[in-house]
């Protein structure tokens, strides 16, 4: 495991904090956590970013396969694609909400770990390689929620 961090400026002409730097960053990389700290520096809203990631050569990936074009979605079951679309739809929601990329939220893979293991508090929840700490407490509730909705054999509210 390694770390890295990234600064990132709110970019008023984008309309949102530039995270191209980070982007670029994932090539190749599987991204296990990230921790995020706010702050305004020469009256700038400012994000920095403390990454922990593995080298693509650490990936539990296929041989032959390129990890980070991996269909997380297609590896699950009908009812783990319709909660993957739901994770999809509310992680797509909260980015908008706090002003984020979808992917500090939830990687795709970890939104495929949550669908294929339905966790049911946040214990569970954090047993999730990359949902530490900080996404259990800032959002473990919200993800408990929808995997809730979604269970037990009912209809997901957006499908």
């Amino acid at each position: 495991m390694k770390v890295r961090l990234f600064t990132m400026r709110f970019d008023v002409g984008l309309g949102r904090f530039d995270d191209r730097e980070f982007a670029e960053f994932q090539e190749g990389k599987e991204v296990l956590d990230v921790s995020e700290h706010f702050f305004v520096h020469e009256h700038v809203p400012t994000i920095a970013l403390v990454v922990r990631y593995r080298e693509q050569g650490a990936l539990r990936a296929r041989p032959g396969e390129d990890a980070s074009r991996r269909d997380w979605r297609g590896e699950l079951d009908e009812p783990g694609q319709r909660l993957y679309d739901e994770l999809r739809l509310w992680r797509g929601r909260v980015a908008k909400r706090e002003g984020i990329a979808p992917y500090l939220v939830l990687t795709n893979r970890q939104m495929a770990e949550v669908a294929s293991r339905r966790p049911s508090c946040i214990t569970a929840l954090r047993e999730i390689e990359g949902i530490g700490e900080a996404k259990a407490d800032r959002w473990g509730q919200e993800m408990i929620a929808v995997v809730a909705a979604c269970s037990g054999g009912s209809q997901c509210p957006n499908a």
